[in-house]
């Protein structure tokens, strides 16, 4: 039978590349002066809970308004993750709801059961708070980080660059981010996102300080090429009214 001990050092060093590979340091660094930067790792593990209103705009190809909203947006963190999100159209309330095992949808009365509406609206949910956790979560091991390097916003707006994909970067289904930080404050100015299907810019334009915490008070979404042109913008994002829970 084959001695395979002497396999075992080589399988040890063989994981530890490809897990260091996922790794850059120069990215993990940058990652880390971020989160220094908009309060520090301790004082987001510190929340229980946060709850603020966001005011959405949406805008079609034409610069048409598609739709406003106001929503107040609650989520607990702790002992388990608790999202909710309630708003008014057209004189109805509508209140989403996941408990942390499964998602309620209420339109007035009416409680819609649909099972594939119910996962649109929960990843809604987890789009509003993935928001908030940016970047004290970038840094957790499973998320693939690479630096890029020194480059230019449109506009010439110098930045520090870092690559970050949740999942398997070998999937083409895995959504692909690209973060972009001020080279001196390390504050996280935009990102870009490549889904399935498109590609859009992400401009963080202002700040919440109220809470200890960097926290968005207004962005700016536009649908962009896969070099980052400007094709049309797609959303601004108003946030306030904070209140977070230690």
């Amino acid at each position: 039978m084959r001695d395979l001990s002497a396999l075992i050092p080589y399988s040890i060093f063989i994981l530890l590349f490809f897990s260091c590979s996922t790794r850059d340091k120069q990215a993990v660094s940058i990652i880390e002066k971020s989160i220094q930067a908009h309060g520090g790792e301790k004082a987001w593990e510190d929340i229980e809970s946060i709850s603020l209103v966001r005011d959405i705009w949406m805008f079609d190809e034409n610069g048409d308004t598609e739709s406003y909203v106001r929503q107040e947006n609650d989520f607990r963190l702790k002992p388990f993750f608790e999202g909710k999100m309630n708003w008014v159209k057209d004189s109805i309330p509508h209140r989403v709801h996941f408990d942390g095992v499964s998602t309620q949808y209420h339109m007035g009365e009416n409680e819609i059961q649909n099972e594939g509406f119910l996962q649109n609206k929960k990843r809604d949910l987890d789009a509003a708070f993935y928001v908030l956790t940016k970047p004290f979560d970038l840094l957790d091991k499973e998320k693939y980080l690479e630096y890029i390097g020194r480059e230019e916003l449109p506009g010439g707006v110098p930045v520090e660059t870092v690559k970050v994909i949740d999942g398997d970067p070998a999937d083409p289904a895995v959504d692909i981010w690209w973060y972009y930080f001020d080279p001196k404050s390390f504050e996280i100015l935009a990102y870009k996102v490549k889904t399935s299907d498109h590609f859009s810019l992400v401009y963080n334009q202002g700040w919440d300080r109220t809470t200890g915490l960097l926290l968005p008070a207004r962005r700016e979404s536009y649908r962009v090429d896969e070099e980052g042109k400007h094709l049309y913008q797609r959303a601004i994002y108003g946030y306030g009214m904070y209140q977070v829970k230690r």
